[in-house]
């Protein structure tokens, strides 16, 4: 059993096993990200809905409160007038006037006479022929109640406003009724404060008697109908508490709000306060759209290498059962160590890119997750840059696997090596310690090489970080430059560039792995396992080889032979005299993009730099936007697409039937990009910043338009082209 799960069956399963964590796991995260967010997004809309139904329940008891004062006022004055003086007072007239003018919270007060019959107002004189005996608080005080009521929202019998009343009994000494005192409340007076306060969202916000009759309503969204009466939800609650907080749906506009209620000291009222679900969720949805996006972006790229070495698992696989059959019982068995071997690495290499990914995963997601809540700009600012440092080392970790794979196109230039060492000796220096001494043995009229000079610097730094941690007591470290003759079934002349330190060494067991990708002696956390492979895989793309001879407390060596560059090598090369643009333009654009998430990034960030953008999912529908006569400036396309016509056969064609439009192509691993350059198309490498994107449609628009300006039209415009 041991032996199926540590063989080669057994590293299939974990490859299996890693793709499935690369796709569970991020997945997992996003989900509880999500949830977490969602929860906390509706934890501060309850508190902000609470708040605010607080606020407006102490304005509308002191409203309440007024209207009582008032009528202690109006009552004393009207105890001391005799019964028939009451009718037509022009002094009780001027009294109910004068507190009209100040206190706008009320609309008009009135006093009627036992049956129902106006006596004074406030608003009129002398008073007209008005009863409301048929008012239910008037019918009330007839039956015996003596306490204040609250009447339903009605239309005004004497202006025709809308109004609530406010009514008290006048009771005599001998406990009969004499009449009633009434305060005319106007809703607009509470709508205006609520529409004033509110946040300009979806809201609501009302007056609701004991019984559930609405005495004001004000929302923000249009509704359809004025509900009468609270929805049975609101009557449940109040049953329960006098003040607390639900969710519910309107059945007057069938939106779900957050609603929170309180009701008034001593009066039976309550204040409720609404806040739409949708408006309360819309930042978490803006947040997790961006979630989503990362979290897509981070999956694509464990499967996609999971995958590719799954793939690579079966060529093998199925390249060793057909030398099974070629070979010989003694070579079979030979052949099957090696793969084990081969293996191993594989699994190694799996599970180094999915612990270092899901931790930039981590980062990133908790970043964000920090950012949501974060305040102050200073914060903000730093978990920006420590999520976006997150994603530069997922790039700079890509970057180092492609270049050891040979898939990552490479600069490469016809350079002095001991010029680069010179450009790179202080990042060396840096790279080690004090205690240790830096050494160089530059030979003078070294032959020049063809090498990318930036992943050489990287390399020679990461080789002297390698000779640092070798060296924990101090030591020296050599760089060594001289012309050799290589060996390789010719002889070959070249460049030999020596790395020497005279730290611990390596034992030999050690030695035979040390190029292998993610494998490290060093502590977790203090490598990455990749410096190495990456040093081989450049000197490998770069037509060279790779020496390494260490000695167990002798220290190590590693030597780099590269061949010396030809005679069409060191011919100057030709300047790229293109302009470059000092005023950028707004220009039309036709993103060619299959990766519908990739294509709405670039069509965004062109978007918000002033751009016209459409955007084509094939080459051959780029074809059939050009054929159409659409202007387009500039086809900015994907290198690598399904279909017969990848991003080199689009350009080609645009090219020579629509010379003056720029093609401008990107990748983010291609063996074609060596083709573009040399077919002189702009390429941009994935991923890019918007900035660079902006920069790589500006220059090719410039070329293109520098070149149709003095360059012969090599094929006329279609029909209805726009010329340009």
């Amino acid at each position: 059993m041991a032996r199926r799960w540590f063989g080669l069956e057994g590293a299939h399963r974990v490859l299996w096993v890693l793709f499935i964590v690369s796709l569970v796991l991020p997945v997992s995260l996003f989900g509880a990200a999500a949830w977490h967010s969602r929860t906390h997004a509706l934890d501060e809309a309850y508190k902000a809905i609470e708040r605010a139904t607080l606020v407006l329940q102490g304005h509308a008891q002191k409203v309440f409160e007024s209207y009582e004062l008032v009528m202690d006022r109006v009552e004393d004055r009207v105890a001391s007038m005799a019964a028939g003086d009451l009718r037509n007072s022009l002094e009780l007239h001027h009294l109910l006037k004068d507190i009209i003018a100040q206190q706008k919270q009320i609309g008009s007060i009135w006093v009627v006479d036992q049956d129902g019959v106006l006596q004074s107002a406030s608003g009129h004189y002398p008073v007209p022929q008005v009863s409301i005996a048929d008012r239910p608080y008037m019918m009330a005080f007839r039956a015996g109640r003596r306490e204040l009521m609250v009447g339903e929202t009605l239309r005004g019998r004497v202006n025709g406003n809308d109004l609530f009343t406010v009514a008290r009994p006048l009771v005599g000494p001998d406990g009969r009724l004499t009449g009633a005192i009434l305060v005319a409340a106007y809703p607009s007076y509470f709508q205006d404060l609520y529409r004033r306060s509110a946040p300009d969202m979806d809201h609501a916000a009302s007056l609701v008697r004991a019984d559930g009759t609405i005495l004001v309503r004000d929302a923000h969204t249009s509704t359809k109908a004025k509900a009468a009466r609270a929805g049975d939800r609101f009557m449940e609650a109040v049953q329960t508490s006098p003040t607390g907080a639900y969710t519910g749906v309107s059945s007057n506009d069938g939106i779900e709000r957050i609603i929170a209620y309180q009701k008034l000291d001593r009066y039976p009222i309550y204040v409720r306060y609404a806040l739409g679900t949708d408006a309360v969720l819309a930042g978490w949805r803006e947040q997790l759209i961006r979630y989503g996006l990362i979290t897509l972006v981070i999956m694509a790229g464990l499967a996609a290498m999971t995958g590719l070495a799954l793939a690579r698992y079966r060529r093998e696989q199925a390249a060793t059962a057909q030398l099974a059959q070629e070979t010989h019982r003694r070579e079979e068995v030979e052949e099957r160590l090696r793969r084990a071997q081969k293996m191993e690495a594989l699994g190694q290499l799996t599970g180094g890119i999915a612990h270092d990914f899901n931790n930039l995963l981590a980062v990133v997601m908790g970043n964000l997750d920090l950012l949501r809540r974060a305040k102050d700009d200073e914060r903000r600012s730093r978990l920006i840059g420590n999520a976006l440092g997150a994603v530069e080392q997922a790039r700079t970790l890509t970057g180092k696997l492609l270049v050891f794979a040979r898939k990552q196109p490479l600069h490469a230039e016809t350079v002095s090596l001991n010029e680069v060492i010179a450009q790179a000796e202080d990042m060396i220096v840096q790279s080690l310690r004090g205690d240790i001494r830096l050494e160089l043995e530059l030979a003078e009229q070294l032959w020049p090489v063809r090498i990318d000079p930036s992943q050489l610097q990287v390399a020679l730094i990461n080789m002297a970080a390698n000779a640092r941690d070798a060296m924990p007591k101090g030591g020296t470290f050599c760089v060594k430059t001289e012309n050799t003759m290589l060996r390789d079934g010719e002889v070959l002349e070249g460049v030999a560039l020596s790395l020497s330190d005279t730290g611990v060494g390596m034992p030999r067991e050690v030695l035979a792995r040390v190029f292998e990708p993610f494998f490290t002696t060093k502590e977790i956390g203090k490598g990455t396992g990749l410096g190495l492979a990456q040093v081989y895989g450049l000197v490998e793309h770069s037509g060279g080889s790779v020496d390494i001879r260490s000695e167990v407390g002798r220290g190590t060596t590693i030597t780099l032979y590269l061949p010396k560059a030809t005679a069409d090598e060191l011919a100057p090369a030709v300047q790229d005299s293109a302009p470059k643009p000092a005023n950028p333009r707004a220009l039309s654009i036709l993103v060619v993009e299959d990766n519908v998430q990739v294509a709405e990034m670039a069509e965004t960030v062109l978007t918000e730099r002033g751009h016209s953008v459409s955007s084509s999912r094939s080459g051959d529908d780029a074809l059939a936007v050009l054929e159409a006569g659409v202007r387009v400036d500039v086809v900015f396309s994907d290198l690598v697409m399904p279909g017969a016509m990848d991003g080199v056969d689009l350009a080609r064609t645009i090219r020579e039937r629509w010379p003056w439009t720029a093609v401008v192509l990107a990748t983010g691993y291609s063996e074609a990009v060596a083709e573009a350059d040399r077919e002189g198309f702009a390429v941009l490498r994935k991923p890019y910043v918007p900035d660079a994107l902006e920069a790589a449609i500006q220059q090719a628009a410039a070329r293109t338009s520098e070149m149709a300006n003095v360059v012969p039209l090599r094929a006329s415009a279609p029909a209805g082209a726009a010329q340009g």
